[in-house]
Formats: C-alpha cells, structure tokens, sequence
C-alpha cells in the first residue's frame, strides 16, 4: 500500500493573505511582461528539452508505477484531505 503525505498547509491570518495575493497579484503582472515571441517560445523549448534531473532523488518506487497511477494517488490524496477526515487514499 503506498500513501502520500503531504504536510499540512500552514494556518495563516487574512493579513498575510492579503499581503501575498497582493504579492502574487504583482508578481503576475511582472511575469505576464515577459515578451515572448515565436523565437523566445522556442528558445524556452530547446532549453527545457535537454534538462535532465538526475535519477538518484527517484524513489525505487517511482519507476514502478505509471504516470496515470501517481497522478490517481496524489488526485485522492488531495481529494481526502478536502473532505476533512474523509477516507485516507490507498495504493492497490
């Protein structure tokens, strides 16, 4: 049986979360200025095409398992953790 853990989020007040949608608001906009053109879009492909994580931070797990599988973990993972205490995900 495999089971994700995800942490708890942190218990913020409305005062930090109006600073960091504020935040985020501004570093949208800053993002969203990027000029990016056919040739930059192209650019950012070829780039992120030849970067290689390395393998030894894989989980002996993580390999086998398909990616449809591990996106249905963590999908119920999330899903159990809205429903506040509703039933933990289990790996079959």
């Amino acid at each position: 049986m495999l089971r994700l853990h995800l942490p708890d989020p942190p218990v913020d007040s409305e005062e930090e979360n109006e600073e960091a949608a504020a935040e985020g608001a501004t570093a949208q906009s800053s993002r969203s200025s990027i000029p990016m053109d056919a040739e930059h879009v192209e650019l950012v492909k070829r780039t992120m095409a030849s970067v290689k994580l390395p393998t030894l931070g894989i989980p002996a797990w993580a390999s086998q398992i398909s990616e449809e599988q591990w996106k249905d973990v963590v999908q119920r993972t999330l899903q159990a953790r809205q429903s506040l205490g509703g039933p933990r995900p289990q790996w079959n």
